[in-house]
Order: C-alpha cells, then sequence, then structure tokens
C-alpha cells in the first residue's frame, strides 16, 4: 500500500514542478516529439509486458489495448500527431488539452484505488500511472505554446473526435458482440473497469455524459492554468 501512496505523491510533485518547468522549453518543435515518445514508451511496456505474462487472449492483455478505452487510445494517438498533417494535429493537440485534467485524475485513481485494496505493487502500473501524467502535462504544454486553441467551436470539434470514436466502439460491440471502451449492450459491460450498472444501456448512456463532463473540466482546467501564469 505504502508503494502507490508514494508513487502518488511523487507523480503529482513532477507534474506541478512540470508545469512550471514547461516555460524553460526552447524548441516546441522537440518537444512535440519528445512528449509522446515519453507517454507511449511506458504504455507499449505494459503492452509487452502483459502479453508474455498472460498471453493474448486474457482480459489483462486487451485491457492494454488501444480499444480498451480512452487512455490506452489516447497514448496511441498522440504518438500519430508526430506523423499527421497540421490541420489534423491542430484538432488532436486540443483534443489532448481537453483531456489533460480528466488522463491525470485517472493515473491518480490508479494509485489510489491499489492503494486502498493493498494490490502488491508492480512497476508496470506505476508506469502507467506515469504515462497518465506525462499525457496530461503535454496537453497544458500545448496550450501554453499556442498550438492548443480553446476557441469554443474549436474546442467543440476536437472534443466530438473521441466522443466519435467512443460512438464507433459501441456500434461495433453492437455487431460483432465485443466490448471495446467498455461499451457493451449485452451484459458484459464496464466503465473503466468498474461495473456502475446493471443495465448496459445505462452504463453506456452515463459513460457518454462521464466523457463529456470531463471534457468540460478539462476545458475549464486549461481556462484556469491559463489564468493563473
Amino acid at each position: 500500500m505504502p508503494h502507490y501512496v508514494i508513487t502518488a505523491i511523487a507523480l503529482t510533485a513532477l507534474y506541478v514542478s512540470g508545469i512550471y518547468g514547461l516555460r524553460y522549453i526552447r524548441s516546441q518543435r522537440l518537444a512535440n516529439i519528445l512528449f509522446p515518445i515519453i507517454v507511449f514508451l511506458p504504455y507499449l511496456y505494459g503492452v509487452i509486458y502483459m502479453y508474455i505474462d498472460v498471453g493474448v487472449k486474457d482480459w489483462n492483455f486487451l485491457n492494454t489495448l488501444p480499444t480498451a478505452n480512452v487512455s490506452p487510445f489516447m497514448c496511441c494517438l498522440t504518438l500519430l500527431t508526430i506523423f499527421m498533417p497540421k490541420k489534423v494535429k491542430e484538432y488532436v493537440f486540443t483534443l489532448i488539452a481537453l483531456l489533460s485534467l480528466g488522463v491525470f485524475c485517472a493515473g491518480m485513481l490508479t494509485c489510489v484505488s491499489n492503494a486502498l485494496r493493498d494490490y502488491a505493487f508492480h512497476w508496470m502500473i506505476a508506469l502507467d500511472s506515469f504515462a497518465h501524467v506525462a499525457l496530461s502535462l503535454f496537453g497544458v504544454c500545448l496550450v501554453k505554446s499556442g498550438q492548443a486553441s480553446l476557441e469554443i467551436k474549436h474546442s467543440l470539434t476536437s472534443g466530438l473526435l473521441i466522443v466519435g470514436v467512443a460512438g464507433i466502439m459501441l456500434i461495433l460491440n453492437l455487431i460483432f458482440h465485443t466490448s471495446f471502451f467498455g461499451l457493451n449492450l449485452y451484459g458484459n459491460h464496464n466503465i473503466y473497469n468498474m461495473v456502475l450498472f446493471a443495465k448496459g444501456y445505462v452504463s453506456a448512456m452515463m459513460y457518454f455524459v462521464g466523457l463529456c463532463v470531463v471534457l468540460m473540466l478539462g476545458y475549464g482546467y486549461q481556462k484556469l492554468l491559463q489564468r493563473s501564469k
């Protein structure tokens, strides 16, 4: 239990100091390459680790794939920004910024939940939380550097990207009886690995509501950071 508490404290301290340290970035072009790599490598380590440990058919491995949820999807999408055309990248950058608060909270929640259930410490879990923190910090960096626009129309379009991805996952789940993003209407549903509602359609509805709330809170968070600088 103390290991995850220490991890959460260390990552929070790293995050806060990182926000202040963003002012010292001299090459934003280099930062746009390094941040995605720093986010992706811990994620990739987790995928490989679970593949070796449990194999491709186990739930624990499947839960690391981009189709599992928003966080792994964004880790992969963030890496792809290195190769994206400018027009597409602008909207993805804003999406990353809008999800900054959400992914940071998700990373901390992982540490807290594992501490509360006194789960054995695993470096893979700690690195996963680190990837969440790095992704959140990248979102703050993008707003600070003016690469992520918080203009209302632009933000709405960017937010709809991830809502649309979740919608596609829901349609695929309906067709193939899969459980991508936990949006299964046949009983195998969850919201970030937690079954909060008995009915799949209620869980799916609340998932989309929650996703929109996370995006709106992320918008407010970035606005607050802008004012506090």
